[in-house]
């Protein structure tokens, strides 16, 4: 056995769907001796399918089977970072282009390599790798924090609407995914709301200077969010949709074997981070941050809350516990 060599893999991936009749947008690869990844599609917030698949998960599978191919080849795991994103994001391109979709399908990528005495650790996008139950990789989208306190002070007015909290929260995705400006238009918030709440996000991620820009992304909602994606500015974030990413969030680090105990890669379907490197704490940690704040308007706060049909999102663990020989 080789040193580090990988003698445990776990991985649980559960659908957002509670009666799992439906698959989610995440896609975990495992390849022994070559390559462990997960990819977490973009769910496309007008709902596009093709051939029946989802377009987030449609982008996550076409990225995984390119990763795949280049984890065949020892010399390509060693390319330079640059050259594998622009290699995957080709890949989605050409299974794209030609759908004309109204947003391009986008998916993260998390991917731990084998490269011999090292492993290399390549990321772009939210999804997470941990590396001996300590060191966090991961990039945070300011975007993503500004629907998300957006959706946080939408809900609690839309509560004292409705009868139910499933209600307010599928109207208020509804009006984060599709922008203030449609539930003004739907009858649920008067223009002045609107104005406040967008106000009120503004000033809760320190945008002040750009609120402009923070008007026109809420009141035109998710949908829009593509725009931003391998752009510039200050709600701009590097993403794999089959264009050219710009802002440099690549991360792309090794470690020797001899000093790696446990990877863990996950997505952010999971709000809480366990002590313990195993699929079973990750999944308590999960239950227990869906029993202390179930809407996701607290201390787990996030662009969705959860409901009696669907988790707040998709949600996989890929875990290779280690030991050096």
């Amino acid at each position: 056995m080789s040193e580090g060599a990988v003698v445990q893999v776990e991985l649980l991936n559960r659908s957002k769907y509670r009666d799992g009749a439906q698959p989610g947008d995440d896609v975990a690869l495992v390849l022994p001796g070559m390559a462990y990844g997960v990819f977490d599609g973009a769910t496309d917030p007008r709902g596009s399918v093709v051939d029946g698949t989802p377009a987030g998960r449609l982008a996550a599978l076409t990225v995984s089977a390119e990763l795949a191919a280049i984890a065949l080849d020892p010399a390509l795991r060693e390319a330079a970072p640059r050259e594998l994103i622009d290699r995957l994001s080709d890949a989605l391109e050409r299974r794209t282009a030609a759908l004309d979709l109204p947003v391009p399908p986008s998916t993260t990528v998390a991917v731990a390599l084998d490269c011999g005495a090292e492993w290399r650790f390549l990321l772009l996008g939210d999804t997470g790798i941990r590396i001996n139950g300590g060191e966090v990789l991961r990039f945070d989208k300011v975007i993503d924090d500004v629907s998300t306190a957006a959706r946080v002070r939408l809900f609690h007015a839309l509560r004292r609407q409705v009868t139910t909290p499933d209600e307010a929260e599928y109207a208020t995705r509804r009006a984060i995914f599709l922008g203030l400006d449609q539930c003004v238009a739907d009858g649920r918030l008067t223009p002045a709301e609107a104005d406040d709440i967008v106000a009120g996000a503004t000033a809760d991620t320190g945008l002040t200077a750009d609120a402009d820009t923070v008007a026109a992304f809420l009141k035109g909602g998710i949908q829009t969010q593509y725009r931003f994606g391998n752009a510039t500015g200050p709600l701009a974030f590097d993403t794999m949709n089959g264009t050219r990413t710009g802002l440099g969030e690549i991360i792309d680090q090794r470690r020797p074997k001899s000093e790696v105990r446990s990877i863990e890669i996950f997505t952010d379907g999971y709000p809480a981070l366990p002590a313990e490197a195993s699929a079973a704490a990750w999944e308590t940690a999960f239950h227990e941050a869906e029993a202390a704040d179930f809407h996701k308007t607290g201390a787990f706060a996030t662009v969705k809350g959860s409901t009696g049909t669907e988790f707040f999102d998709d949600r996989t663990i890929l875990i290779l516990h280690t030991a050096a020989r």
